[in-house]
């Protein structure tokens, strides 16, 4: 009986370990099962935000007309159809104060088309170059706080008006951005050489990004280190492993993007100096007082705020970062990289006394991974707290990205008042423009303004009575006063003490002349998202925000920098006398 009942009982233990090894390769399939639909629906929403960055960046490339209103991107294309592929763009376009890389692809894409304007050609590349930003989002997004967080920080700069709007021109600064950030996606995963490529061509694009190789350079050398000998050289020890690898392949970039720099350094590294004085506050430009008053650090990232990521990413951006560096994560951590190129970044920058918005556009995809790890930091006993966060945040910058798409439903308002100058104005009559903006009216098929007496208003020069004559002439002899942005009365009344006889001008041609108003606002339907310049420049011409933008409802923000309107959505103003 006995040895009948051991051979059931080890007859039964068989089966149930059959049973529990089933049992479990069920379970081990399931669970691949569900990773690897988990896997596929990650791909296709990462592929969703793709298509919706390249709807939104692709959209409308001819969004001008074809004028080239944005001045940086119309002298950038100007060098680089002038000066031939291969020449020496620093001898022949003095003082350029950009890197080389933009110029190169324009360069190389007129081989392509040879004898075409490259305007739009040249504004595809750089959308193509927004959507790869987003990629780049994610890849950080996933570094710092999983997949989850990559999504979040992907969704946020797909959505994102101001690099929705920057994708829209050719500038240096797109370019810089996507590639200073795929540096630092390469550092934080130890891949030096592509670290360095990738850092040498961003320096090919703007001088000012080499700021982002310090950090860069230090937790390079850090990593490099292991357990140095007593006594050891610290120069020895940084020049050896990761560091060394950072450098030969920043070094072979910048030289092959860029060699003329080593050539003739001075004639090179001239134009950006002369930036850099200016960004500094060492002399003042017209353009540049739009900044007077402005408070270091809080300006740039209240902008950020306001048309940039939107008020929750910015905030939780600044959340993630601080919650990130109360943990003591050493600059030998994988992350290194990144929150020492946001701190170091964020302090030379935005101390600047310039501030124009894009000096801080490298930090958009980091810091929107900052925000992404802000979300997902939240306790996990707040589970549905980190979906309201994240609905919040995406829901928000998706609002005002879409109403800046919305700017680019209606023609460029120099073009529709350009228009109306060839139908109304007499020929021979008087257009007075403002000094330092665009004047009007812009050429037209079969129209151009030398049919016209063009002359300019020196509203920048010194308050003196010459000037105030001088302005009282030209609104006598007007046939069309033109005010083609806000640049003009916006920057003057950051000094009202100082220009307050040229604002009274400007109040007083606002009374006395009819106003004809072409602008276009960004919007979600019927609802006009904008701040208000005149009513900001204590000017006013008696109409609402919502008349001024033609929508029935308009919600005013607080004060813009104007490069986030006087290009693809300048307030343009035609003042015609009274009849």
């Amino acid at each position: 009986m006995c040895l009948a009942f051991l051979s059931t009982r080890s007859g039964d233990i068989r089966e149930d370990s059959r049973r529990s090894a089933k049992a479990e390769v069920r379970g081990t399939d399931r669970r691949r099962g569900y990773m690897m639909a988990r896997c596929v629906r990650g791909r296709l929403a990462l592929f969703g935000l793709l298509l919706l960055a390249a709807w939104t960046r692709f959209t409308a490339p001819d969004w001008d007309g074809g004028i080239a209103a944005h001045p940086d991107e119309r002298y950038l294309l100007g060098v680089a159809v002038d000066v031939p592929l291969g020449a020496n763009v620093c001898l022949r376009a003095p003082d350029f104060p950009y890197g080389h890389l933009p110029v190169l692809l324009v360069q190389l894409l007129g081989r392509c088309a040879p004898g075409q304007d490259p305007l739009y050609a040249a504004r595809l590349v750089s959308a193509l170059a927004g959507v790869a930003a987003v990629i780049v989002a994610f890849g950080l997004g996933r570094e710092l706080a999983s997949t989850r967080g990559g999504m979040l920080a992907a969704a946020v700069l797909a959505l994102s008006p101001f690099l929705i709007q920057q994708a829209h021109y050719y500038t240096a600064d797109t370019f810089g951005m996507v590639l200073v950030s795929a540096a630092t996606l390469a550092a934080m995963r130890r891949r030096w050489p592509v670290a360095g490529a990738m850092m040498g061509l961003a320096v090919a694009c703007k001088v000012s990004l080499a700021i982002a190789g310090i950090p860069m350079l230090l937790t390079a050398a850090l990593a490099g280190r292991r357990d140095p000998r007593p006594g050891e050289r610290m120069v020895a020890s940084f020049l050896r492993g990761h560091l060394a690898r950072l450098l030969l392949g920043a070094g072979a970039s910048f030289l092959f993007a860029s060699p003329w720099s080593l050539v003739t350094p001075v004639s090179c590294w001239r134009g950006p100096l002369i930036q850099s004085l200016m960004a500094s506050g060492r002399f003042e430009m017209p353009y540049t007082m739009q900044f007077v008053g402005t408070v270091p650090y809080l300006y740039p990232l209240a902008q950020m705020a306001l048309w940039g990521l939107g008020v929750p990413a910015a905030l939780l951006g600044v959340w993630g970062l601080a919650r990130w560096l109360r943990a003591g994560h050493g600059l030998r951590c994988t992350t290194a990289p990144a929150w020492a190129f946001t701190v170091v970044y964020l302090l030379t920058m935005g101390g600047l006394s310039v501030k124009f918005p894009r000096y801080m556009l490298p930090l958009y995809p980091v810091w929107s991974a900052w925000a992404a790890y802000g979300v997902t930091s939240v306790p996990v006993s707040w589970r549905s707290g980190r979906t309201i966060l994240g609905g919040v945040m995406v829901a928000s910058v998706g609002a005002i990205g879409l109403a800046q798409v919305g700017v680019y439903a209606r023609p460029h308002p120099w073009i529709l008042a350009s228009e109306s100058i060839y139908a109304k104005a007499e020929t021979g009559a008087a257009i007075v423009n403002e000094a330092w903006d665009h004047p009007l009216p812009v050429p037209l098929p079969g129209l151009y303004g030398d049919r016209f007496v063009q002359l300019v208003a020196p509203i920048y020069d010194t308050e003196t009575p010459e000037k105030n004559l001088r302005l009282r002439d030209l609104q006598a002899r007007a046939g069309v006063l033109v005010v083609s942005s806000r640049r003009g009365y916006g920057a003057l009344a950051r000094r009202d003490e100082r220009f307050a006889p040229t604002l009274q001008w400007y109040a007083e041609v606002l009374a006395e002349r009819r106003v004809e108003v072409f602008t276009r606002c960004p919007r979600l339907g019927p609802v006009a998202i904008s701040d208000d310049p005149l009513s900001d420049a204590h000017l006013g011409m008696g109409a609402t925000l919502a008349e001024i933008c033609g929508t029935r409802w308009a919600v005013r923000l607080p004060r813009l920098d104007e490069s986030f309107r006087v290009y693809d959505a300048p307030l343009t103003l035609l003042l015609w006398p009274r009849r």
